[in-house]
């Protein structure tokens, strides 16, 4: 955690480059400012091949470009460089397109159908998982890969059943049918699975599928040999903590990703692999800004070991993106408010969970005014001002709208816009919004991408990188 000394706003802003250190250059490729402004040095350039072996696509699942920019400012004032992300904007080959994400049937997409244009190369409707309006049911990619004789895997921070992971290999009309995407998983035989949703994989499924190695603690995945065979690692029973509450048990996604690379990368005929930073999303929908943030830095660190991955070597394509923006936060306080209040937000200690599962001990709404500002204080650092009270007095006690948008009148917007007084961290909303957002691609096919693509064209883009033929073809 970084020092709890006042930052000196001139000192801040020569390492954070200026916050405007990014210039992109031609061919999509951009330099790199570091916290001293000079030009970023990568370790290595990916050899140039004309295909791919593998593919890892990096998902930050719900990352507005507000996310993004804080979690670079993190890493430039905690480590005086700047994140994996904007690092690899800086490597020679590198790509960057804006991406547009409406579903079928919405201009706001959800998770399902923003992961089923990836993992089809269709557009369908908010809440189904690769099945279309007219009721078909496309081979997802991974599938497809298995088919073609790759190896595959899932890493994500939810439950590995939820919208995201079940877009690259899962057909089901609801996403909600985690149970039937479990079974799924199972019976198409991904190599490596690591997440959260133990819940869905009860006994007589794992029994139908004994060849699989279980774990379920951070220390078992560690200690767990490769034989060659598949490996299931559910962490939680539901989605995995956030970092912010993470325990000991369970791990780190960065460490989820280097275990999955290393076992995929034994296999013989290369690999596809999808990494979610699912709880960004989740944190954004709270509007919970020191949560956000450390979501967004541990998917950083699990980036930066793909990016080591791929560096290098000839084989790899590696995708960095998200499936929709969320809530769309950012530093909004000028000059000291401002400055302060990113020191207090790189503090954060407990998630707005933590705070909701507290709060269940207290009885009637009085009782929840009387501890709340104790345990925000103990997750955020913030000391709650009497007006703030007020607007929790008036969302907790009294049971009235604390703003004439109906979508920000639950628990998390108003906390969230509460502590953005002292954290200087606004959300527009609890929703997914339209914006387009952020592709970053790397290796071999990488050049495919154009400057301005639809989230469909990722699909094509893997399956022309790696020239996976279609079942039977």
């Amino acid at each position: 955690m970084t020092s709890t000394t006042r930052i000196d706003r001139r000192a801040f802003m020569v390492r954070a480059g200026a916050l405007g250190g990014v210039a992109v250059a031609a061919g999509g490729c951009a330099s790199v400012s570091t916290s001293a402004g000079a030009p970023a040095k990568p370790t290595g350039t990916p050899r140039r091949g004309r295909q791919a072996r593998n593919v890892i696509f990096m998902v930050s699942d719900g990352m507005s470009t507000g996310t993004l920019t804080l979690a670079d400012m993190a890493s430039r004032e905690r480590t005086g460089r700047a994140s994996a992300w904007s690092r690899l904007w800086g490597i020679e080959g590198a790509r960057r397109a804006v991406c547009r994400t409406h579903a079928a049937d919405s201009l706001v997409t959800d998770s399902s159908a923003a992961g089923s244009a990836w993992g089809i190369g269709e557009h369908i409707n908010n809440g189904a998982v690769n099945f279309t309006p007219d009721g078909r049911t496309p081979t997802p990619i991974l599938v497809q890969a298995r088919e073609n004789g790759f190896s595959t895997g899932l890493v994500t921070t939810t439950r590995v059943t939820h919208a995201t992971p079940a877009s690259f290999v899962a057909n089901v009309p609801s996403r909600a049918q985690e149970g039937a995407i479990a079974r799924q998983i199972m019976d198409r035989r991904l190599d490596v699975v690591l997440g959260g949703g133990a819940k869905h994989f009860p006994g007589s499924l794992l029994e139908a599928h004994a060849d699989a190695t279980v774990v379920r603690t951070a220390a078992e995945l560690a200690g767990a040999t490769d034989d060659g065979g598949r490996l299931l690692g559910v962490f939680n029973r539901e989605h995995m903590s956030y970092e912010l509450d993470r325990p000991e048990d369970e791990p780190h996604i960065r460490d989820m990703t280097r275990a999955a690379l290393s076992r995929l990368s034994s296999r013989a005929d290369g690999f596809v692999l999808q990494v979610e930073g699912g709880r960004v999303d989740h944190a954004a929908h709270a509007n919970d800004a020191c949560s956000l943030l450390g979501e967004q830095a541990a998917f950083d660190e699990a980036l930066d070991e793909a990016v080591r991955f791929t560096m290098g070597r000839d084989d790899t394509l590696l995708i960095a993106t998200t499936d929709h923006a969320n809530a769309n936060p950012g530093l909004t306080l000028y000059e000291e408010p401002g400055n302060t209040g990113f020191e207090r937000l790189m503090r954060g200690r407990r998630s707005f969970d933590w705070i909701g599962d507290q709060l269940s001990a207290a009885g009637s709404p009085d009782e929840v005014m009387g501890v709340l500002p104790m345990l925000v204080y103990q997750a955020t650092g913030v000391e709650l001002r009497d007006a703030d009270r007020a607007w929790l007095h008036r969302h907790f006690v009294d049971h009235e709208r604390a703003d004439g948008f109906t979508a920000v009148s639950g628990f998390g917007p108003v906390l969230g816009a509460v502590l953005a007084n002292s954290l200087g961290v606004a959300f527009v909303s609890p929703n997914h919004t339209a914006d387009m957002v952020e592709v970053t691609a790397l290796g071999p096919g990488s050049e495919r991408l154009a400057p301005t693509i639809d989230n469909i064209d990722l699909h094509a883009l893997m399956v022309g990188a790696l020239d996976l033929r279609a079942a039977g073809a």
